[in-house]
């Protein structure tokens, strides 16, 4: 893909900022926070998986996007493991989640190890597929743009990025595979998987914060929060559900204009590598 770059980001975990960063929402805030727990282990699982294909790539191009996925991916899970750091610091029960990091460090690595590389790309390209899909409607909707965390920042920066390497998943599966039934199969149980580890992460970081979680849950706001969830997932699960047709492209899809501007905002605080 054109114009990949790569960037070194410098996100400032504060004592004091808001961990709820999804405006009005603790719940999809603790949520994302639990997929973050999961990203130390999944994303350097997408690096191991890109780098086992590479020797079944003919295509130049190809090899070049394969190199530079896996160093946006890179610098990603190393920005959200200090980020993880900061979250286990705010509380004692969240020494909970340490096991159960090392449980997916393990089950990711068995993958690596003893899986064939067609679940893997499939996996990896679900995975893709699925993140690119919500990414776009959560710019569009500015889900990062409504409060001031550190922790909207990081995860918009991520969000742009994963549409700037929407495609390389996509490419490198139809490249070495090619087959659309047993990518639309594996995807729905990639993102199953994905998603049952999310709500274990997810129940050990919200079972402390009650209190919190019960100060969004007046009238007002709880009114406000539904109505702007269904906004943003009329925009983001039709947009899942056609990754999963025989005509899905990446490369293909519309990206919003807000896209662009992300982009040029992180390039220029970002140390860029060409």
């Amino acid at each position: 893909m054109e114009n990949m770059m790569i960037r070194r980001m410098d996100f400032a975990f504060q004592s004091d900022m808001d961990i709820v960063f999804i405006k009005d929402d603790p719940d999809m805030s603790f949520m994302f926070l639990g997929a973050w727990m999961m990203l130390p282990y999944l994303e350097p699982f997408l690096i191991r998986t890109m780098r086992d294909a590479l020797p079944h790539i003919t295509d130049a191009k190809l090899k070049e996007d394969l190199k530079r996925f896996c160093a946006q991916e890179g610098e990603h899970f190393k920005q959200h493991a200090k980020a993880n750091d900061f979250i286990r610091s705010l509380h004692p029960s969240y020494e909970a989640l340490r096991p159960l990091e090392k449980e997916l460090d393990q089950e990711l690595k068995d993958f690596t190890k003893n899986k064939p590389l067609k679940f893997k790309l499939a996996y990896a390209e679900g995975f893709e597929s699925m993140t690119s899909a919500m990414s776009r409607a959560q710019l569009e909707v500015g889900l990062y743009d409504r409060t001031s965390s550190p922790l909207a920042d990081l995860a918009k920066w991520h969000v742009m990025e994963e549409l700037e390497h929407r495609s390389v998943a996509f490419d490198i599966y139809e490249h070495v595979v090619g087959s659309w039934f047993y990518r639309m199969k594996q995807s729905i149980w990639s993102q199953k998987h994905y998603f049952s580890w999310v709500k274990r992460f997810q129940k050990i970081l919200v079972a402390p914060q009650a209190d919190l979680i019960a100060s969004y849950a007046t009238p007002e706001i709880t009114a406000r929060r539904k109505a702007y969830n269904k906004h943003y997932m009329r925009r983001g699960i039709p947009r899942v559900l056609k990754t999963y047709m025989p005509w899905y492209d990446p490369s293909k899809v519309d990206l919003p204009p807000q896209f662009e501007a992300a982009r040029e905002h992180y390039s220029h605080i970002a140390t860029a590598l060409s």
